[in-house]
């Protein structure tokens, strides 16, 4: 192959580069937001928004989701999963594989941050 079919390689103009730096911000700031999702169930009375208050307040009926259209089409959709009693219960197991994600999604970045340092130092370019 040619130098012209792989331009990236004498193309300085467009390479792309990762602020390593940056990307351990962004997983910094989803890290802080992702402790809400460990809280408790309730606090000062109030549901919290945890997988835990999702666990123990989410297991509603159709009836008390709502009757108007995105409610009830709301309702119908999770209650397809849910047990034969016609709650949605599946609503906090589909909320805990969310959070599983989003720490997911958290450890890849800091991953990724972690590799392209590592291949900056072996380039001789130093930390991003």
């Amino acid at each position: 192959m040619s130098a012209s079919e792989w331009p990236s390689l004498d193309d300085v103009a467009n390479i792309t580069e990762f602020d390593t730096f940056q990307m351990r911000k962004v997983a910094q700031e989803l890290e802080e937001y992702a402790a809400g999702f460990a809280g408790p169930a309730f606090f000062e009375g109030y549901t919290t928004g945890s997988a835990a208050s999702v666990e123990t307040s989410g297991n509603l009926s159709g009836q008390e989701v709502g009757e108007w259209p995105a409610a009830r089409t709301f309702g119908q959709t999770v209650a397809g999963g849910a047990s034969t009693d016609g709650r949605i219960a599946v609503l906090a197991q589909v909320y805990a594989e969310f959070v599983a994600q989003y720490a997911q999604v958290i450890k890849t970045i800091r991953d990724s941050a972690k590799e392209y340092d590592g291949a900056n130092t072996a380039n001789g370019a130093g930390n991003g």
